[in-house]
């Protein structure tokens, strides 16, 4: 993986996923940034991305990006800016911009710093490789090789969109506890955003009307203990590490397993939560 690839994957993992209106722009977002982290050349893949219709702006801004980061070997981090004008061009090519959002701040430029509120595009480099390149020139419907990554479930069957997108959902969140557990292990930074990340998607599992009783279960009990260790600054405290280790590995058996194999899978898991408190007196 290349510098500015991994740069522009960071970026994308740390975009606030969680203010988007919908579990499909969510999917949708997960789904671009493992396209491009896996992609062989991410200039082409990005290229590709340009000719999405409604996503010029948002591969645009990550083509300047990444163009930034070839040269200018100092940049190992995205900035607010940056995350924020990619996340605002990304809300705007999935249509999922809050009728306030104009009014919440000004407008965040290509260069990375504020312009002016009359403006109502963000300003390109001159310098920028990709302005006037005329093979860039989006097409009216999906490029085919993207249309995976904006597939919701009404454009295949809606009950086959609807599974394939709760399995990926349940896989992404076994993912997250996994990283959250890593992390709380390693003491790194990123355990916090982890948690906030977690209680965030387990909220809108416990908001679907689709998910499993247990797993609404067990997100409930888990949002209980992260909020209770955050209130009380146990993050660093031992026991914290062994209940998330207990609760991790049958988290992954259950969503690894077929959902008709599931029976019973996550009651370890729930059986810890429900006396975290015990651990703790």
């Amino acid at each position: 993986m290349s510098r500015s690839q991994k740069y522009i994957s960071v970026l994308l993992e740390r975009l606030p996923k969680w203010e988007l209106r919908s579990y499909e722009h969510q999917t949708s977002l997960d789904r671009i940034r493992d396209k491009i982290s896996s992609a062989a050349d991410i200039q082409a893949e990005l290229q590709s991305l340009y000719r999405v219709k409604g996503f010029a702006d948002f591969a645009l801004s990550l083509l300047w990006i990444a163009d930034k980061v070839e040269k200018d070997p100092t940049m190992d981090e995205s900035t607010l800016s940056e995350e924020t004008l990619v996340f605002e061009k990304f809300r705007q090519g999935i249509g999922d911009v809050s009728d306030s959002s104009e009014e919440s701040g000004p407008i965040v430029s290509l260069s990375g710093l504020p312009s002016s509120s009359s403006e109502s595009e963000p300003a390109i480099p001159e310098e920028s490789p990709y302005v006037s390149e005329p093979s860039l020139t989006p097409e009216p419907t999906l490029d085919t090789t993207w249309a995976t990554a904006f597939q919701s479930p009404g454009q295949t069957s809606q009950s086959s969109g609807d599974s394939n997108l709760e399995i990926e959902q349940e896989h992404g969140f076994a993912h997250l506890l996994e990283k959250f557990m890593e992390s709380v292990q390693s003491g790194n930074d990123e355990r916090t955003k982890l948690m906030s990340d977690l209680i965030n998607t387990c909220n809108t599992v416990i908001a679907s009307a689709s998910a499993a009783a247990d797993y609404k279960e067990f997100c409930q009990l888990l949002v209980e203990f992260l909020q209770y260790i955050s209130d009380n600054q146990f993050l660093d405290d031992v026991r914290v590490m062994n209940i998330v280790s207990n609760i991790q590995l049958p988290t992954t058996q259950w969503a690894q397993s077929e959902k008709d194999n599931r029976a019973g899978l996550l009651n370890p898991a729930i059986d810890v939560l429900r006396d975290y408190k015990t651990m703790f007196e």
